[in-house]
């Protein structure tokens, strides 16, 4: 269930970060704190992401902050940062607004996790309301109406 992989207290709210590499580590900051993750993860982000790009931008507005570490992975659990500003991942890219950090010790246990973004970004009319997210409460809402239409 996605309420098991994510917590109110890793949802929240932030003016702005200077760059993309403070994105990901604002994103992945609530996992690294709760113990899920190590900074092995982290670097594994920042390492993929100078081999690849960035490769965790999923539309617009959305980046989808992840990597395949499982060693450095303690349990499969999921953030959601919202910015009021928008970041730029690439010069050219679009600015992001929306930070969902996922990080998984198996390759099955975050697919609830993956079904609520799925839903959550398939229907435009669930992206503004986050968007204009004032607190950790209203994220948090919208990704647990999301998984109800999953079930």
């Amino acid at each position: 269930m996605l309420q098991n992989i994510l917590k109110k207290k890793n949802c929240r709210v932030l003016d702005h970060v200077e760059n993309w590499q403070d994105a990901v580590h604002a994103a992945l900051a609530p996992l690294l704190a709760e113990g899920a993750c190590d900074e092995r993860y982290e670097q594994a982000v920042f390492d993929n992401t100078e081999k690849y790009g960035a490769y965790y931008v999923l539309t617009d507005d959305m980046a989808l902050i992840h990597a395949s570490n499982e060693a450095d992975v303690y349990d499969t659990q999921m953030a959601v940062t919202i910015l009021k500003k928008p970041v730029q991942f690439t010069t050219d890219g679009p600015g992001i607004r929306i930070l969902i950090a996922l990080c998984a010790k198996d390759n099955s246990s975050h697919m609830e996790g993956m079904m609520a973004v799925a839903t959550i970004f398939g229907d435009d009319g669930n992206v503004g309301p986050l968007l204009e997210a004032k607190d950790s409460e209203s994220i948090y809402n919208v990704f647990m109406q999301a998984a109800e239409k999953n079930a």
